[in-house]
């Protein structure tokens, strides 16, 4: 008969490598219901949605989808109320079949909670950022902060107006000596 030794559980050492992943898990447990609440609110105010509230109040049939998804997601990134503030903006308009922006005013003053969401939107839209730009080599002279994030260049909607005279500004505003012929469409004198 052999003798054989009891197995014996050696105590377990708490080393760094446990008690990251544990800390690890335990984090990504606590991020499930936020993340979760920000599904569920992707699914019932999407992409399409703000689509269509932008071209009511740009008052444009066509839009860039992309474009529309960045100014969302830039917009909900520096405002974790914008998605609910959109939402509620878009079936406010719905409900009351707003669709003539030449009575904006008259909307604003029934639903004046309603209007800095719409301006902000629109803004987007035409200028091709959100937030504030500072105007200054020195950012605390005129804004203390610069917190603009740029979402589209070329086609903000500030250039439509004149795009058959102006150029929109890049390195080069044109081929080399541009600026010496008048542009086609303006009489010389």
């Amino acid at each position: 008969m052999t003798y054989e030794k009891p197995l014996t559980r050696q105590p377990q050492i708490l080393s760094r490598r446990i008690l990251l992943r544990t800390a690890a898990a335990i984090s990504a447990l606590g991020a499930i219901p936020s993340n979760f609440s920000r599904a569920q609110a992707a699914v019932s105010y999407g992409r399409q949605d703000f689509l269509a509230l932008s071209q009511i109040l740009t008052v444009r049939d066509k839009l860039n989808p992309e474009i529309a998804a960045r100014i969302s997601a830039a917009l909900s990134a520096k405002d974790a109320n914008f998605t609910s503030l959109a939402e509620r903006l878009f079936t406010t308009i719905k409900a009351d079949n707003f669709s003539d922006m030449r009575k904006f005013n008259d909307f604003a003053d029934a639903y004046p909670d309603l209007k800095p969401t719409a301006m902000t939107i629109i803004s987007a839209w035409y200028l091709g950022y959100i937030g504030t730009p500072s105007m200054s080599a020195t950012p605390a002279v005129n804004h203390p902060v610069d917190d603009a994030q740029f979402v589209s260049y070329a086609e903000a909607l500030m250039y439509e107006p004149t795009i058959d005279t102006t150029v929109i500004p890049t390195y080069s505003r044109g081929h080399t000596n541009y600026w010496i012929d008048a542009p086609k469409n303006v009489a010389a004198d």
